[in-house]
């Protein structure tokens, strides 16, 4: 029986791809099939890779033309045979042990989605620095509730779910980012689940590579708030909702985002809003001043909900 599957969405990564197989190929005491989907590579990564593991539990799955790493995911969940599954991206890697010691610590909880912790190494500079992430340094909300006051809870390659409790389940590829954050809530929701002090991974950041843009960060946390909308209203009241949704609509706006503003807003058709986006668009250049349109827009939106 295959413990645990992995998933790595994969593009143009020939170079570093091998850090992160070799990290999952040398965990110890756990049976791993690690699944890697290729977004339509043209290094030779599939032949490379294909040759170099022949002899390891590897899946290789060739998608025919690029639909980005959330559909990748998407692909790698659907084929998974594994009890427990988890995602590792292609330039980061798991640290040595520390799969056998989630999937004990999830067999023997009871667990169906487990949160481990994670490090951070920044490179490309005079010298590498590496900041460790574990459950004193980073949100752990006691139940849903808790974990909607936040988005920001796991990265990718810190969750870990039980296949069986979660069958079907899908990335929600509509957002424009904070994907991680809709899957942890989702499990958070529906699973029994625990944060652990496990450093289960390492997060390798390049000097100047952006995970996401921040025009896709606002966009996205403005999806999850309408996502999460009536959740967040029940839980901890309209005023609560009024006033996340007026952050993250001002956020879009200062950004230069006036459709999406105009498009995520509960208030889309009302006059003032119309007039605040007809403003936006005349208000230049966008990269200036940013704070202080915030700020504006902010009383603006307050004031419409």
């Amino acid at each position: 029986m295959i413990d645990v599957s992995i998933i790595i969405p994969t593009f143009n990564r020939r170079d570093c791809l091998p850090d992160a197989l070799d990290s999952v190929f040398g965990q110890a005491n756990v049976r791993v099939e690690c699944i890697v989907v290729d977004d339509g590579s043209s290094d030779g990564t599939v032949p490379y890779i294909r040759e170099r593991y022949e002899a390891c539990e590897l899946v290789v799955i060739e998608k025919p033309s690029r639909s980005g790493p959330q559909a990748s995911r998407n692909l790698g969940m659907a084929a998974a045979r594994g009890e427990f599954v988890t995602f590792l991206d292609s330039d980061d890697y798991f640290e040595p042990g520390t799969l056998a010691e989630r999937v004990r610590l999830c067999r023997e909880g009871g667990l169906d989605a487990l949160f481990s912790g994670f490090r951070v190494k920044f490179v490309g500079r005079r010298w590498d620095l590496v900041k460790n992430v574990g459950t004193s340094a980073r949100r752990c909300p006691a139940d849903f509730a808790a974990a909607l006051r936040d988005f920001k809870i796991a990265p990718m390659i810190t969750i870990m779910y039980r296949r069986s409790a979660h069958a079907g389940l899908k990335l929600d590829e509509t957002l424009a980012s904070g994907h991680d954050d809709d899957l942890a809530l989702h499990l958070i929701r529906t699973s029994r689940f625990a944060f652990d002090d496990v450093l289960a991974a390492t997060i390798v950041q390049h000097v100047g590579e952006r995970v996401a843009t921040p025009r896709n960060l606002m966009i996205g946390d403005a999806q999850l708030l309408q996502k999460y909308a009536g959740d967040l209203a029940r839980l901890h009241g309209p005023g609560y909702l009024t006033r996340r949704r007026a952050q993250a609509l001002a956020g879009l706006w200062s950004v230069g985002q006036f459709k999406h503003t105009a498009q995520l807003s509960p208030a889309a058709g009302h006059g003032s809003m119309a007039m605040a986006v007809a403003l936006g668009v005349l208000y230049l250049p966008r990269r200036w001043w940013g704070s202080l349109r915030k700020r504006a827009m902010m009383r603006v939106v307050r004031a419409m909900l």
